[in-house]
Formats: C-alpha cells, structure tokens, sequence
C-alpha cells in the first residue's frame, strides 16, 4: 500500500463539519472511524453526510461519524488496540485491510452475535476467492483490485503476460513499473506497494521474489504511471502494476491495454467492523456500506463492491486472488510484508538509482 500524506481528518456529527480528530479517550463516543482509499473519500463522506441526515431527520438519532479525509491513514488507527473495553473504541471501523485492524486484542470487541444481521450474498467471483471473513468479523464490502496496464508498442513482438508467473519471466527485464515514492534517487522508497510484495512471495517464494525484482524498471507513484504509459516515456515500462482506477485513467487506450490476470487480480478487501452491541443504532451505516447508492460510486470509480445484487462490479469472467483468511488469522501480517520487502530491496541493491532512461 502507498503510504498518503497526513492531511486533516472529516468529521461528520453534522454534514459539512470538519474538525481534527478526537482525543484517544473520546473515540468510544464515535459511532464510525473509517478511512477509505483516497479517490473515494469525498463520494465516501458525502454518502455518510446523507446517512447522518437522514437518521437524524427520521428519528432524531444524531450519529457521530468521523471520516479520515486528505491523505490521513494510520492516527488514530494504530492505537486503537491499545484501547481497553468496547466503550472506549467506535461503534464502527471501516478500513482498507491492514495489520492495525487486524490485531486480535482490536478484533475480540468486534466479533459479531447471535443477533447479528448475515452478511448479504457475494459476488461469485469474491466467494470464489474466499473474501468472505469465516469469523464474520471484518464484513468485505468492496475490493481493490490490482491488474496490469500493458504497453502494447513495447511488447515489439512478444506474447503479453497472462499470470502473475509470468511476471518473473527474464524476458521482462527491467520493464516492469508498480508503486512506490521516494523524494529522489539517493535514498530508498519512503512508500510502496508491500502488499503486492507479499502476495508474489508466498506465492513465488524467495526465488521467485527475486526474479520479479529484477524485472523491475523501478517504483513510482500510480497516478505519474497511469499519465505516462503508453508514451514514450523513460519512466514507465512494457507492464505496470497498478490498481484499476489508476489503470483506467490511462489515457492513451490506443496504445495501452488493461489486462485483468487470468489467475485473478490481486485483491485488497475493504470493509467493516461492528460492535455487537451497536448493531440497532448503526443499521442505517450498515446499510449505506451494503447498499446500491455507495454500490454505484464503487462500480463508477473502480472500487467494486462485493454484493451480488450489484450489477457490473467486475468484468466477465474476471477473478481474485489474495493471501486468504487462514494467513491472516494465523501470520504476522506485517512482519510477512516486511519480510517481502526486505527480500525484495536486497535483491535490487545497486538497481534503485539507475537511471529509468538506461
């Protein structure tokens, strides 16, 4: 995941009201902390404003959201484990994946009851890949899926990448872009896409990590990709990495080409958790997350969502992959992403600084 850049949070107890976030003592008194990725975060809080409005208007319930705005991703995430008792922590988190929700001591106040709703019906391809939490505790609502955006003057003859193994193949040398930021070539990446790191080494293991690296042109941020494939560029190479927003944003579509692998897109679940005792109150949240209206703004932005009654989410006969459940539940997220990328990094020393045009 690409690491945004600390900006002011969104805080919706009345719609249009944005305040920095509340102290850690006061966030028991939120009924939603969510962050979503950047490119859905005004149409995220916009649709949570009306749910907020709505509610209040209907029953005079005033539902206290707080929506991380800007680039904001860890604060007040990272310490939320560190709370003690369900009253102390929202009623709701929504978050992208990742190991600061994901931590057992955070979960045991989320896991849901014998009241608790069912989870609505997927979509075929996310049951396929196993997107539904067993534990029912992290409730997928959307996916980010990572495909590939192939330059198709520079595949010069070449039979275009079907799977992810093929992403090792010698034959891509130096001519494969995913994303990452550093301020300039005399220092490491600050930010980069660890996950996608994690994927091919469980998969492909070290050897097959290492031959991905070196088949690396570099990292660079998704969207200075998606503006400058399909040109003649220096910066960008035959194969990027990237998600499909930023994929779809390409501009030169005579040139390039979005591929969705074979073996299935690389997939980085969004969802929610819920606290059992507030499910009655958060219902109306619950069913924004689920429902048609942020279903549409997912399908338009590329964000699909998961529920099967929501038409043209996926391409036909598109399919997922990611680590699955039994990883998560039984591994050290971040202690395997940070494996992953160490293997990676050593594997390109000397590389990073080369310049792209050689």
């Amino acid at each position: 995941m690409i690491r945004p850049y600390p900006q002011h949070p969104q805080r919706t107890d009345d719609p249009g009201r944005h305040d920095d976030l509340p102290a850690p003592e006061a966030l028991g008194q939120l009924d939603l902390l969510g962050r979503m990725p950047i490119p859905l975060r005004r149409p995220f809080k916009a649709g949570v404003d009306r749910v907020v409005a709505a509610a209040r208007a209907a029953s005079g319930v005033r539902l206290n959201c707080c929506c991380l705005g800007g680039g904001e991703w860890y604060s007040p995430f990272d310490t939320l484990a560190r709370e003690h008792g369900p009253e102390r922590l929202p009623g709701m988190l929504v978050s992208t994946i990742y190991h600061d929700v994901l931590l057992p001591e955070l979960l045991a106040h989320y896991r849901p009851d014998a009241a608790s709703p069912p989870r609505p019906p997927m979509h075929p391809a996310c049951e396929a890949a196993g997107l539904a939490d067993p534990s029912g505790v992290f409730r997928v609502f959307s996916v980010i899926p990572f495909v590939w955006l192939v330059d198709q003057r520079r595949l010069k003859g070449r039979t275009p990448p079907r799977c992810w193994a093929d992403l090792l193949d010698p034959q891509w040398a130096g001519e494969i872009v995913f994303g990452g930021w550093r301020p300039n070539e005399r220092v490491p990446y600050q930010d980069y896409n660890a996950y996608l790191l994690l994927m091919l080494f469980r998969e492909f293991g070290e050897a097959g990590l290492q031959a991905f690296a070196r088949n690396v042109l570099h990292l660079q941020h998704n969207i200075r990709t998606a503006t400058r494939a399909g040109s003649n560029s220096c910066e960008v190479g035959t194969i990027a990495v990237l998600p499909w927003l930023q994929a779809e944003l390409c501009p030169r579509r005579d040139r390039v080409r979005v591929v969705w692998p074979e073996d299935g897109a690389l997939a980085m679940p969004i969802g929610f958790l819920v606290q059992p005792g507030a499910q009655q109150r958060l219902a109306p949240l619950v069913n924004y997350l689920n429902g048609p209206d942020l279903g549409a703004v997912l399908v338009r932005n590329c964000y699909p969502p998961v529920s099967a009654a929501i038409s043209g989410a996926f391409p036909a006969g598109a399919r997922l992959k990611w680590p699955g459940w039994e990883f998560f539940r039984n591994r050290d997220f971040r202690a395997e992403e940070q494996r992953a990328a160490r293997l990676f990094f050593a594997a390109t020393h000397g590389l990073e600084a080369v310049s792209a045009c050689n």
